[in-house]
């Protein structure tokens, strides 16, 4: 069973911390009133979790057409699976914790 969040209502609760988990049934309808406070809430988006049940490996993933990339050192990924540049570079003087671009060609491709 599946994990929803709920937050009240126009205003903030003391009692829930302006959050509650619930584990229901997908076939359940969302609450509207809390359970503890009674306050009217209502279902929101939350973060989703999943497990992959198969194990995928870079082969199996390039037979699939994806390309795989293994982190090689702090700024170089290497080609580990599939048709792709063989290995890629984070741009010289670019702060590897700063993923955000700021100009194009921030990585640069060796072939």
């Amino acid at each position: 069973m599946p994990i929803y969040e709920y937050e009240p209502v126009g205003r903030d609760c003391l009692i829930c911390n302006n959050r509650l988990e619930l584990m229901q049934k997908v076939t359940e309808e969302p609450l509207t009133v809390c359970p503890y406070c009674g306050m009217e809430i209502r279902r929101v988006v939350s973060r989703a979790q999943f497990q992959l049940r198969v194990p995928t490996d870079p082969d199996s993933a390039a037979k699939r057409g994806f390309v795989t990339y293994k982190k090689a050192d702090q700024d170089t990924w290497e080609l580990a699976a599939g048709e792709g540049p063989k290995e890629i570079r984070r741009r010289p003087g670019k702060k590897a914790e700063d993923d955000s671009p700021d100009e194009p060609g921030e990585l640069r491709v060796r072939e």
